[in-house]
């Protein structure tokens, strides 16, 4: 094989250029030879319009994914003491942040919700990975009465427990999953 050797040299106005030996010129030639076929598929590739309104379609398509997944889908929306047995499902492919479940306070005498003293609280995908399956206390804010929720998280459902029966001063009243 052919070594294929690049020198320089100084031309008339003393700027540097770079050449191949006439020896090599065939064997450097040979490496740069494209054939009309192959000239006719490249003309044919992606115009400069073409690729733009394909970047575009991405760039809307994008946005309109990160605009609707902090949305989140509500499975639950309602007033629900979350006793046992009764649950809420979702498919884990909605699930790509985790879930928010919303309380306020709760007349169990009238069996009315109430719409104030709402509490929040926020899991992860990560936390419920890490919970699937397990009990899940959470406080309700008041001091006072002292009430809590157990409850059993995963990926794809939150489910009630009978203690909850005990504290039904407070109900879920909606579920997101974001």
């Amino acid at each position: 094989m052919t070594k294929i050797v690049k020198m320089s040299e100084k031309n008339e106005h003393g700027t540097l250029e770079q050449f191949y030996p006439e020896t090599h010129a065939e064997a450097v030639q040979g490496l740069v030879t494209v054939s009309e076929e192959e000239k006719a598929t490249w003309d044919g590739k992606e115009s400069p319009a073409g690729a733009e309104q394909k970047a575009n379609v991405a760039l809307n398509s994008a946005k309109d994914y990160v605009d609707t997944i902090g949305a989140g889908t509500v499975v639950f929306q309602g007033a629900n003491i979350m006793a046992a047995g009764q649950k809420y499902k979702w498919e884990a492919s909605k699930l790509k942040f985790g879930i928010t479940l919303l309380f306020s306070r709760y007349d169990s005498a009238n069996n009315t919700p109430l719409d104030y003293y709402y509490h929040s609280v926020f899991l992860s995908k990560a936390q419920l990975a890490n919970l699937a399956g397990k009990g899940l206390l959470v406080n309700m804010p008041s001091t006072v009465y002292g009430e809590r929720k157990y409850l059993y998280v995963s990926e794809t459902e939150v489910a009630g427990h009978n203690d909850n029966l005990n504290n039904a001063s407070w109900a879920l009243r909606q579920v997101t999953v974001m």
